[in-house]
C-alpha cells in the first residue's frame, strides 16, 4: 500500500537536477577522437556537449512544502492549527553535499537514478522530525510530451520516483497526530514509502529557472511484504501500450479492504496543462467498476454495465494537485463493491458520453520487477525479485519469462555526425547466463537468478556493455507494460589490479572523466593532470572511498569497476617507508589538460552572457532522454 495508504502526507515543490551532458553521446567517451567543442554548449551548428555540458550531476530539493496530512482513519487536514506539519518544509541534509542525479550508461539514459539523498522534515528550528536516506531507485513511468505549455524536449515529459527511506531517525513527535502516527506504523519495517512525480523542468539556459522542475511528493508507511519501487495493486494502462488519445499515462491505485476505501495516484496519469501542475480539462472523470456484462471492444457504456465508485474526481479543483498530490480517495465502500472488486476491473469514465478513458489491465494482471538498474563486475551472481498481482491481490503461481534484447546498432548517440562508431549494445550474449522461468510463490513474489562475466571489452573505448533484459508474464497475451518495464545491466570488462599502478594505468580512466565532466576541472581538479591529481591526492582518497550511496562518491556517474576503484585507490594511496606518498609516475608523461571551456566561464558581465546565450540557443531544445526514447523505441518496433 505504501503511500497510498490512509496516513500519508503531500508535499509539493520544485527541484533542482542539474545534470552533465558531456556524456549524452557515447561517442564523446573516446578519448583519442575527444574535441574542446564537446564541452560547450548546443547551438545551431551542432549538439556539441549538449545542453547543460558544465552540470555538476546535482540533485536538490528545494521549497517543498507540506500542504495535507491524511490520518489512519481517513480522515485530512490542511489546517497547521490542527496539525503543525502543514507548513514544515521535505528539504536534504543540512550537513552533507547534494545529491546525485545518476544515468546507468549513454546507451541507457533511461532508468536515471538518485543517490546519496537525504529527506527530512523540518520547521527551521529542528532540523529534522524525522530523517532518512532515499534508496537509488530510477525513475518510471516516464510520458514524453505530456505538459502542453512547455518549450519541448524533455521539458514536457514527466515520471515518478518511488522508493523508501531507511536509517529513520526522529525527534520529539508529540506535538503532531500525524507524526505520532507515522512514527508508530513504521517502527515495524523500520522505512517510510515516498512517491515523487517530477515535472516542468526547465531546460533553457537563458532562465533563471534553468535545471530546476517542479515535483508532487506523498511519504506514508513502508507495510512488510510491499516492494519498494512500485505500487503492488490495481494497474491501469493505455490500450497501445504508450498513451490514450487524450494523452493519458499508466498509473496506480490501491483497494483498502479493510479501510473500505480505495485510493488512486492520478498525480502521473492526467493530461498537464502547465508548469504549476494544473491538468488539461477532458471532461467530468468518474472511477468506476466495469460489470460482468462489460463487452471488451465496447468504448461506450451503458449505466447497466459499470458502478461509480466514489464522487467524480475533481481534478480541475484550484491547486488540487498541489494541495493533495492528485491522490483520488472513495470511502465508504461497502461489502458488495469490495467484493466485486477481487474480480472485475476498474476504468475511469469520462460521463459526458459515458466512454472510457482508461481502464486496468487486461483480468487485472500486474507483473513488474523490483531491482532494475544493476551495475555489475564479471563473475557477480544477480538476483531479481519480481512481484504479480491481479486485481491488487498478490498472484501465486505467476510465470515470468526473462529474454536478452536483440543487439541494438544506434543506442545513445546524438544527430551530428562524428568519426567515432557507435557501439552495439547487448552484444556478446555470452557475457549474460540466463536463468531459469521465474514462478510467483503465495505472496506473489518471485526470484529470478542469473549471472555475468566480463563481455571482453566489445565497446572498445569504453569500459563493459549495456545488458537490457525484457520479461513478460507466460501465457498473458494481452499484457500491456510501460515500455520501459525491463532489466538494465552495466557489465563491467575484467580487470587485474597491477602490484604497483602508475600513472600509466590511472591516465586513460581520469582522462575520459576529465573530457566528460568540465565543471571538474573548471571549479577543483584537473583529472587528466599528473600534477592536479597530486595536489588533490587526499581529497580524491576521500571520494573514491565513500560508499556508492554516500553523495560524495566518485566518481558520481558510478559507472566504474569495482577493481578499476582498487587500482586508483591503490595508486593514491601507495607510501614508502618513511611514509611518503609515492604516486608512481610511470614511463609516459601526462597528457596536456583541455583547456577550461568556454561554456563554464563566467567572466563576462551578467547581461552579455545572456544575450550571447540567447543568440546561441537552438530554436529548439533538444531532450536527451527524449532522443534516447526515440532510439529506443525504434530498436524495440524493430524486435516486433
Amino acid at each position: 500500500m505504501g503511500y497510498l495508504n490512509n496516513l500519508r502526507m503531500v508535499f509539493s515543490g520544485r527541484f533542482q537536477s542539474d545534470v552533465s551532458t558531456v556524456n549524452n553521446d557515447v561517442r564523446h567517451f573516446d578519448v583519442e577522437k575527444f574535441k574542446p567543442e564537446y564541452q560547450e554548449y548546443q547551438d545551431k551548428t551542432g549538439y556539441n556537449g549538449w545542453w547543460n555540458p558544465c552540470g555538476s550531476g546535482a540533485f536538490r530539493l528545494i521549497d517543498c512544502q507540506v500542504t495535507e496530512v491524511g490520518y489512519q482513519d481517513g480522515t485530512t487536514t490542511s489546517d497547521p492549527q490542527k496539525d503543525p506539519v502543514i507548513g514544515m518544509l521535505i528539504g536534504g541534509s543540512n550537513d552533507l553535499v547534494s545529491a546525485k542525479m545518476v544515468d546507468l550508461d549513454p546507451q541507457m539514459q533511461l532508468v536515471s537514478e538518485l543517490w546519496g539523498l537525504t529527506m527530512r522534515l523540518t520547521d527551521g528550528k529542528i532540523p529534522g522530525f524525522f530523517e532518512g536516506q532515499f534508496q537509488p531507485a530510477p525513475f518510471r513511468d516516464i510520458l514524453f510530451g505530456r505538459q502542453q505549455q512547455s518549450g519541448g524536449g524533455d521539458q514536457t515529459a514527466t515520471a515518478i520516483y518511488q522508493s523508501v527511506l531507511e536509517d529513520l531517525s526522529w525527534v520529539n513527535v508529540s506535538h503532531s497526530p500525524f507524526l505520532q502516527q507515522l512514527k508508530a506504523m513504521s517502527e515495524k519495517t523500520g522505512k517510510l514509502s515516498v512517491r515523487m512525480m517530477v515535472y516542468s523542468y526547465n531546460m533553457d539556459r537563458t532562465s533563471p529557472e534553468f535545471t530546476i522542475g517542479r515535483v508532487s511528493g506523498v511519504i506514508g508507511p513502508a507495510l512488510e511484504g510491499e516492494p519498494d519501487s512500485f505500487v503492488l495493486g490495481r494497474r491501469f494502462a493505455p490500450a497501445n501500450g504508450d498513451r490514450t488519445p487524450q494523452n493519458m499515462n499508466f498509473f496506480n491505485a490501491q483497494v483498502d479492504a479493510e479501510g473500505r476505501n480505495i485510493c488512486v495516484d492520478l498525480s502521473n496519469a492526467l493530461p498537464l496543462l502547465n508548469g504549476n501542475g494544473d491538468f488539461v480539462d477532458i471532461g467530468p472523470i468518474q472511477l468506476v467498476m466495469l460489470g460482468s456484462e462489460f463487452d471488451e471492444g465496447t468504448t461506450h457504456l451503458s449505466e447497466s454495465v459499470f458502478t461509480p465508485i466514489g464522487d467524480p474526481i475533481p481534478y480541475m479543483s484550484t491547486n488540487w494537485m498541489h494541495n493533495t498530490g492528485a491522490l483520488f480517495n472513495a470511502t465508504n465502500l461497502t461489502d458488495r463493491q469490495i467484493q466485486a472488486m477481487s474480480s472485475q476491473p476498474l476504468a475511469l469514465l469520462n460521463t459526458n458520453d459515458n466512454s472510457i478513458l482508461i481502464r486496468e489491465t487486461q483480468d487485472g494482471l500486474l507483473v513488474r520487477a523490483e531491482q532494475v538498474v544493476h551495475r555489475l563486475n564479471p563473475d557477480m551472481p544477480v538476483a531479481v525479485d519480481f512481484y504479480a498481482s491481479r486485481y491488487g491481490v498478490p498472484s501465486k503461481g505467476e510465470q515470468i519469462e526473462v529474454t536478452l534484447q536483440p543487439p541494438a546498432s544506434d543506442q545513445g548517440a546524438g544527430p551530428d555526425d562524428l568519426d567515432v562508431p557507435i557501439p552495439v549494445i547487448n552484444i556478446p550474449a555470452s557475457a549474460i547466463t540466463m536463468g531459469e522461468n521465474a514462478v510467483t510463490n503465495a505472496n506473489g513474489k518471485a526470484r529470478y537468478e542469473y549471472s555475468v562475466t566480463g563481455p571482453g571489452n566489445p565497446r572498445k573505448y569504453m569500459d563493459g556493455q549495456v545488458y537490457l533484459m525484457s520479461y513478460t508474464p507466460v501465457g498473458a497475451t494481452d499484457y500491456i507494460q510501460q515500455f520501459m518495464d525491463i532489466i538494465a545491466n552495466l557489465v563491467f570488462d575484467h580487470y587485474t589490479v597491477p602490484a604497483q599502478p602508475t600513472w600509466n594505468d590511472v591516465k586513460p580512466i581520469m582522462s575520459q572523466y576529465n573530457n566528460l565532466y568540465p565543471v571538474m576541472g573548471r571549479m577543483l581538479v584537473n583529472l587528466s593532470s599528473y600534477e592536479s591529481m597530486v595536489r588533490f591526492r587526499s581529497l580524491l582518497e576521500l571520494a573514491f572511498s565513500r560508499e556508492h550511496n554516500d553523495p560524495n562518491y566518485m566518481p558520481v556517474t558510478r559507472d566504474l569497476s569495482e577493481p578499476k576503484r582498487q587500482m586508483l585507490l591503490k595508486w593514491l594511496c601507495e607510501q614508502d617507508s618513511s611514509g611518503k606518498y609515492v604516486l608512481r609516475r610511470g614511463q609516459d608523461d601526462a597528457p596536456l589538460p583541455i583547456e577550461p571551456c568556454a561554456s563554464c566561464e563566467i567572466s563576462e558581465p551578467q547581461g552579455q552572457v545572456k544575450a550571447r546565450l540567447l543568440a546561441e540557443a537552438p530554436e529548439v531544445l533538444k531532450g536527451s532522454k527524449e532522443l534516447a526514447a526515440d532510439l529506443y523505441r525504434r530498436h524495440t518496433n524493430k524486435q516486433d
